[in-house]
């Protein structure tokens, strides 16, 4: 999903609910390897980016019906939504990638089904996986998106009696 849609979900949010915002010299710096990995919260939709910080609670209610523009067809089918972080990164140390993305998600049914649904073949359509690896208690996924080309990675993890996911998106210069 490429950054500037995440942008306008993240305007719409704001409009929703109450915004905790620091721009300019209020804000904190942003590192040159900043990276969006782990800091999706539930409940809560954050931006990080060079001179802006903003923070959104998004109310139940959304959260429990939200339907996220999922180009690449990557947020496994009916599962539910629990945050998303946007990262930006320094003008002068952009490099490879502009920005990341993450999208936190949870789905009721058990990590090998979900897991399963990633890795089968009718996906190739959607996306490329490149590589299946565990990590501890958790599957980590990686792979190109078709329609954008955008990298991504997946953790997926038990979580009580369904699976968390937390899908990390690149976006490309």
């Amino acid at each position: 999903m490429p950054l500037s849609k995440l942008a306008v979900l993240a305007a719409g949010a704001a409009l929703l609910t109450a915004c905790e915002a620091r721009i300019g010299n209020d804000a904190p710096p942003v590192e040159a390897n900043a990276s969006a990995a782990g800091k999706a919260e539930e409940g809560r939709l954050t931006v990080s980016a060079p001179g802006f910080n903003m923070s959104v609670d998004i109310p139940q209610g959304i959260q429990n019906q939200a339907h996220m523009d999922d180009d690449n067809q990557l947020i496994y089918p009916g599962a539910s939504f629990g945050g998303i972080h946007v990262q930006g990164r320094p003008e002068e140390h952009r490099g490879e990638h502009s920005g990341e993305v993450e999208l936190r998600f949870t789905s009721g049914d058990p990590l090998e089904r979900v897991v399963a649904w990633y890795r089968d073949p009718a996906r190739a359509d959607h996306f490329t996986l490149e590589s299946a690896r565990r990590e501890g208690d958790a599957v980590l996924l990686a792979g190109t998106g078709r329609r954008e080309g955008d990298r991504f990675t997946l953790r997926l993890a038990s979580r009580g009696n369904g699976t968390e996911g937390r899908l990390l998106l690149a976006d490309r210069d």
